[in-house]
C-alpha cells in the first residue's frame, strides 16, 4: 500500500465540518434544488474541501457520507482515481454533482423498453455541476455513467440514499 493510500485524513475531523453539516441540515429541512445548488457552490468557494481528506482507492472511487438528514437527503463525497468508471446507474428524485477538484466525464442515458440508451456525453470540470429533478420518486432518474480522467473529488447530493439507485448492465 502506498503512503498516499494509507491512513487518509477524513473530512469528518475537518475544521469546517460542522459548518457544512449546519448548512446541509438547514438546506435539507425544506429542500429546494436550486437553493441547495447555489448555497453549496457558495460554501465550497468560501470553504474548499481538500481532496486529500478522503481515501484514494486505486482503479475506482471511494464514498464518504458527509451528512444524512431525517427526511432522507444525503451529501456524499467521492474521490475518484484516474480512469475510474462507475456503472450505468440511476438516482432518486433529486440529484446534484459538483466537482471540487479535477474533472469527470458523464454519459447520460434514457430508459426505453427496459433498456438504457445513451443520449449524450458531457464533462464537468472544477466548480461545474449537474443537478436535476427526476420525473418520478423512483431510483431510475438521472441515469448516467461517470469516468474520472484525472484524480477528482466530487460532492453528490441526493433526495435519498444514492446507493439505492438502479444499476443497468
Amino acid at each position: 500500500m502506498s503512503e498516499k493510500n494509507s491512513a487518509p485524513k477524513t473530512y469528518l475531523n475537518h475544521p469546517n465540518q460542522w459548518k457544512l453539516k449546519a448548512l446541509l441540515e438547514d438546506l435539507f429541512t425544506d429542500p429546494d434544488p436550486d437553493h441547495i445548488t447555489e448555497e453549496l457552490k457558495r460554501f465550497l468557494q468560501k470553504y474548499p474541501i481538500p481532496i486529500d481528506d478522503f481515501p484514494l482507492t486505486e482503479g475506482t472511487y471511494s464514498r464518504t457520507i458527509l451528512f444524512r438528514s431525517n427526511n432522507g437527503y444525503e451529501a456524499m463525497a467521492a474521490r475518484w482515481s484516474p480512469g475510474a468508471i462507475s456503472s450505468i446507474h440511476g438516482h432518486p428524485h433529486f440529484a446534484l454533482i459538483i466537482v471540487t477538484k479535477g474533472g469527470l466525464g458523464i454519459d447520460y442515458f434514457k430508459k426505453h423498453d427496459g433498456r438504457v440508451e445513451m443520449t449524450r456525453s458531457g464533462f464537468l470540470s472544477e466548480s461545474q455541476f449537474f443537478s436535476d429533478i427526476g420525473q418520478a420518486k423512483t431510483f431510475d432518474n438521472h441515469i448516467h455513467r461517470v469516468q474520472a480522467y484525472e484524480e477528482t473529488l466530487s460532492i453528490h447530493i441526493s433526495s435519498d440514499d444514492a446507493a439505492k439507485g438502479e444499476t443497468f448492465g
